[in-house]
């Protein structure tokens, strides 16, 4: 079957092989094959509960290009469809698209964008079907260079470049040209093993570290590095070389910890976004991987998420196969179980043809799995129904009264920080048990499980009219907004809040009311909150803003957040 594949590309190729010119020299430099793409039928919508996106038409050929004085003309027809529920969203690009085959693992694409027209134009690139750059802008005359990374997970790799930016393809067709002058894809050199080697964790919200203003509400991988050996010296901050805030990096002396796990993501999805090969440009020899998917991928209606559980080692084996290429560990984790009762009063074991397909795919691969399902679902079993909200985000209201739950919650799927660090625990203890070989050897010596009767739960008091409540003492307390004006386009007003002991900085987060994600817009510094009896602050007029205040340690982690609070500025 190789040697058959070998012989088909290398027929490409030389079907595709041109006398100089650009595209020729392409060709023979790279073996790029050029394939036009296009998409002849509809999309055949929702069958028997999923979705099927249009399919794609892939031809040998390079009816989109044209080259003329040593300038490739690519052009493009793309538009966008979103499916009736709103949830699947596809972009089509009618183009010719560039393939080759490459044997490392990162590379810089470089391409020289030149614009022998009158009028600008704007474009995106793909690379493997992932937008590395959204919207490239070449003015009339202009010589602008685009540099986008290139990470393999296997041999192959695919390269478009298509006409608008990306948010410009909305509800309309739109066809243009790019113009290309020059295009190289030169190899990165191979990074080097760390002196103190990282984990990187890739899943989804059960994992993810939260914003303060969601507390209870965590993920395992945000308190994982509890349960390592010098967790007293560690450090947090936010992971560098990551576009989303919530990805966080927690550094103990022996081993660092990059959660880069994020709600609402599937196998396919975390790909998809660009957000595996954030990990993989610097992902090094030594360095581990976990991966925990499925409680996105079993999601059929989300149709941008979802993997049916056949297809579901498919999607795994590209995490598997990227850190294969990069001297690194992974190693697959199944799914923390949910709090789905059985009739028979037990848990139910949740995702299990999806466990069941990482088990074996562990054991074909010879990949170290970590049966979180199983250890999380029999120990919900084994403390009972009631016990086990303890561990979810099973709130009362007014329980958590300063966050973003003090209406109280019902959630069978997220944990609040108890079930967290349970889970955690579990994962310090199943790598401190894996003994099938000796690939989790170097981490086996770094973690610190404890029992999980001595894992500490949230302490409750009563307020003034009798109800259970529960208080944080790092919490940024009193925090309001005073004085409100608006005058030339910014609004000004002034915040106030009470310090908290042993605070070094304070972190002001604030977002549009509605945006989703708060980011921090100011901090503080210790020195100069306790100089202002009030601390004077300035936003964009014509919005309706939200913040919140958390105070940083030494350490850089942070207390859990004050209430949040509204300025009306429109």
């Amino acid at each position: 079957m190789a040697d058959q594949t070998e012989q088909t590309e290398q027929k490409e190729q030389e079907q595709n092989m041109e006398a100089g010119g650009m595209t020729g020299r392409l060709e023979a430099g790279t073996g790029m094959v050029f394939h036009d793409i296009t998409y002849g039928e509809e999309a055949p919508g929702w069958v028997d509960g999923v979705y099927y996106p249009r399919a794609a038409r892939r031809e040998l050929g390079k009816s989109f290009l044209e080259e003329r004085d040593g300038i490739l003309r690519i052009h493009s027809r793309v538009w966008q469809e979103i499916e009736e529920t709103g949830f699947g969203i596809y972009y089509y690009e009618e183009t010719t698209q560039m393939s080759g085959k490459l044997s490392g693992s990162n590379y810089l694409i470089k391409a020289v964008l030149v614009n022998p027209t009158e009028e600008p134009y704007a474009c995106h690139i793909r690379v493997n079907g992932i937008v590395k750059a959204e919207a490239v802008t070449v003015a009339p005359g202009e010589e602008r260079e685009a540099a986008v990374a290139l990470c393999l997970t296997e041999d192959h790799f695919t390269l478009t470049f298509a006409t608008a930016a990306l948010p410009e393809i909305r509800d309309r067709v739109l066809e243009g040209d790019v113009y290309i002058s020059s295009l190289e894809i030169v190899g990165q050199p191979p990074l080097e093993k760390r002196q103190v080697p990282r984990i990187f964790l890739v899943s989804d919200s059960t994992v993810q570290s939260y914003e303060k203003r969601f507390y209870p509400q965590t993920g395992w991988g945000q308190v994982l590095c509890q349960f390592f050996k010098g967790y007293g010296q560690y450090r947090e901050y936010p992971a560098e070389h990551s576009t989303y805030s919530l990805a966080r990096t927690y550094e103990l002396p022996r081993v660092v910890i990059e959660n880069r796990s994020i709600g609402g993501r599937s196998a396919r999805s975390f790909y998809d976004e660009g957000k595996l090969d954030q990990v993989l440009e610097i992902l090094c020899p030594g360095d581990y991987m976990f991966v925990q998917f499925a409680h996105n991928d079993a999601t059929a209606i989300r149709p941008n998420r979802y993997i049916p559980a056949e297809e579901f080692p498919f999607f795994l084996q590209r995490y598997i196969d990227a850190c294969r290429r990069r001297g690194a560990q992974c190693v697959l984790v199944t799914p923390v179980t949910m709090r789905v009762l059985e009739e028979d009063g037990s848990n139910k074991l949740c995702f299990a043809e999806y466990r069941e397909q990482v088990l074996k795919l562990g054991e074909e691969q010879k990949i170290p799995v970590l049966d979180l399902s199983k250890r999380s679902n029999d120990y919900v079993n084994q403390i009972g129904s009631e016990a086990s909200k303890g561990l979810y985000m099973w709130l009362e209201e007014g329980e958590y009264p300063e966050g973003a739950y003090a209406a109280g919650v019902s959630d069978k799927a997220h944990l609040q920080e108890y079930g967290a660090r349970v889970y955690a625990d579990m994962v310090a203890q199943l790598i401190q048990e894996y003994d099938r070989d000796g690939q989790l050897d170097g981490l086996k010596e770094l973690v610190q499980p404890i029992p999980i009767e001595e894992i500490k739960k949230p302490e409750k008091r009563a307020d003034g009219a009798g109800r259970a409540r529960v208080y944080a003492e790092d919490a940024v307390t009193g925090f309001v907004a005073q004085e409100i004006s608006v005058e030339n386009g910014r609004g000004s007003f002034l915040l106030n809040w009470n310090l908290v002991e042993n605070a070094v900085t304070y972190h002001i987060y604030g977002k549009k009311k509605e945006e989703l994600t708060f980011e921090v817009v100011r901090t503080v510094t210790k020195e100069e909150k306790e100089s202002l009896a009030v601390f004077p602050f300035t936003a964009e007029a014509g919005i309706f803003w939200q913040y919140y205040v958390t105070a940083v340690f030494a350490n850089g982690s942070e207390g859990h957040a004050s209430r949040m609070i509204e300025v009306d500025l429109t």
